[in-house]
């Protein structure tokens, strides 16, 4: 895993979470599966794999359930995000060019320049994937996202908080976002135990916890969620 010397950020509280009132205690292929429109949460992890399989089960429920859906990735090559999308039980033929309900793009044609992210852009692109698939009849539009992985190594960490910053914490649209977050931004975290995990993710990166509504810690087989 990469790792990188951590920019200066104003913490926006420095109170922890309340584990004992704000931990929801269902799994995350579960939670993800029934989340509702109005939700921006984020993964934090420690493998891909683990990654992938909620982030794919939020996308292919979606589908599956009338929803349009979209997936931005930080990778320069779509094919990689299909093939691993198909191995993951996503008909990917059938929704992105039969249907439609599947949109994929590379987040560089999204924000442009990442040192100085093109928001209206994103806020263009958000708009009009609203309208298209509410013109289908889809129940609302369910995104999802691995560039804070493009952003967060090149020390662009207030970059990305400004594209986090642009869906809310929660929103009043048929919108729904799920962020993704690898474990190389605490490295030495990653080899922690879930809940020792998740406590160092929010004591050293509160600012980006704080951005969301939910929070999933997922490491080693283990997965704790928040709500924040």
């Amino acid at each position: 895993m990469c790792s990188y010397k951590k920019a200066a950020i104003r913490m926006s509280s420095p109170q922890m979470l309340s584990m004992s009132t704000r931990q929801i205690n269902t799994p995350p292929i579960e939670f993800v599966t029934n989340l509702k429109a109005g939700e921006h949460g984020c993964i934090f992890y420690t493998s891909q794999e683990e990654m992938q399989k909620i982030h794919f089960t939020f996308i292919k429920s979606g589908l599956e359930d009338n929803w349009g859906t979209f997936y931005a990735t930080y990778a320069d090559s779509l094919e990689g995000l299909r093939n691993a999308m198909q191995n993951h039980g996503i008909d990917v033929r059938k929704y992105e060019q039969d249907e439609g309900s599947l949109v994929l793009a590379r987040g560089a044609d999204l924000y442009k320049d990442p040192e100085n992210p093109n928001l209206e852009n994103c806020k263009s692109v958000v708009k009009s994937l609203m309208e298209g698939f509410m013109a289908k009849g889809k129940k609302g539009v369910r995104i999802a996202s691995d560039l804070a992985n493009y952003f967060m190594p090149r020390a662009l960490e207030m970059q990305w908080l400004e594209l986090e910053h642009l869906f809310g914490r929660q929103n009043s649209l048929l919108l729904t976002v799920l962020c993704s977050y690898d474990a190389f931004i605490v490295p030495q975290g990653k080899d922690l135990e879930i809940i020792f995990y998740n406590k160092k993710i929010n004591q050293e990166w509160r600012e980006f916890v704080d951005a969301h509504s939910f929070a999933i810690y997922v490491s080693k087989n283990s997965s704790i969620i928040f709500t924040i």
